[in-house]
């Protein structure tokens, strides 16, 4: 189903990334933690489409969130940066796709993102926190540089609660960046708590998901306990 909605509100997340609220109201709009969905858009008498994972969650009700990073290639991520504003509709699908979190899935998850390729995992880490007080999560976060930490606040706030965790790392030098640095490896995922029952989302840049995987097949985690977004 194809629902139209409005723009509610813009925001500017980090240099590259954009935060924007749709209202649907009281239409019938679902979806599951980590889906994402098609965002049709007319440009210069085309309708032109983009796919665009939500950072909110289904607990959420009248309006979802997509956080978006700029593109000058993309049609629809140029519009949505340079020319949406707040009024503007947009029409939009329900919820897609198979990475997705339930609670009848596991007890255990390590979400595992770098970049805006969090934008799924923020979804999902924000459902258990609110939601799954039985499910164990932690959010493994690897970021260029400071200034492109998305969600920072709510990542921190979620991880106050017992069962949610994270572990954000820095890829490229900083002297002002006081946390962890280096890409993600097997001592990450050590320190993260490994389980035989915990399920690994991973989400990013196709090497970034290439070698996470090549670094859990490593230490033993079997590959029906790896699930990938893949969206490049």
């Amino acid at each position: 189903m194809i629902h139209t909605v409005t723009i509610s509100a813009i925001q500017q997340a980090s240099p590259t990334v954009k935060i924007f609220r749709l209202d649907y109201a009281e239409q019938e709009f679902h979806y599951l933690a980590g889906q994402w969905i098609d965002l049709y858009v007319d440009i210069q008498g085309k309708t032109e489409v983009g796919g665009y994972s939500m950072t909110s969650t289904p607990t959420t009700k009248g309006h979802i969130e997509l956080a978006i990073k700029s593109s000058s290639r993309h049609p629809v991520t140029r519009w949505l940066h340079e020319q949406a504003k707040i009024g503007d509709t947009v029409r939009i699908s329900d919820g897609q796709g198979v990475f997705v979190y339930q609670a009848e899935m596991s007890s255990r998850v390590v979400l595992v993102g770098a970049g805006v390729g969090v934008t799924p995992l923020i979804s999902i880490f924000r459902y258990i926190g609110e939601s799954l007080p039985q499910t164990d999560a932690t959010l493994i976060y690897s970021i260029p540089s400071a200034d492109e930490y998305l969600f920072q606040a709510d990542i921190e706030k979620t991880s106050s609660l017992p069962n949610m965790h994270h572990i954000v790392t820095l890829t490229q030098a900083d002297s002002t960046w006081q946390g962890q640095t280096g890409r993600i490896d097997a001592a990450l995922f050590m320190a993260a708590g490994m389980t035989d029952d915990t399920l690994y989302y991973l989400c990013g840049p196709q090497g970034m998901v290439e070698d996470v995987s090549a670094v859990l097949t490593s230490i033993n985690v079997p590959a029906s306990r790896i699930i990938y977004e893949k969206w490049w």
